[in-house]
């Protein structure tokens, strides 16, 4: 799967990964909206970077949808 693809594009999270993180950003303070912006891909470990409000995550590529 050519993972390059994703960099540049908007994705949002299946709802178990979403849930996952969102309970994380709200212990820490933070609302988060199921948006992120793919960055850069980590080859090494087959994960997309992603960037949503000042959250950075990686997250496997079944866990993403393109929007």
């Amino acid at each position: 799967m050519n993972l390059e693809k994703y960099v540049g594009r908007i994705v949002r999270l299946n709802q178990q990964a979403f849930q996952e993180i969102a309970a994380r950003a709200k212990r820490q303070g933070h609302v988060l909206e199921n948006c992120f912006l793919v960055s850069a891909v980590s080859k090494e470990m087959r994960k997309l970077i992603c960037y949503g409000a000042s959250l950075r995550i990686t997250v496997c590529p079944s866990d993403v949808v393109l929007i």
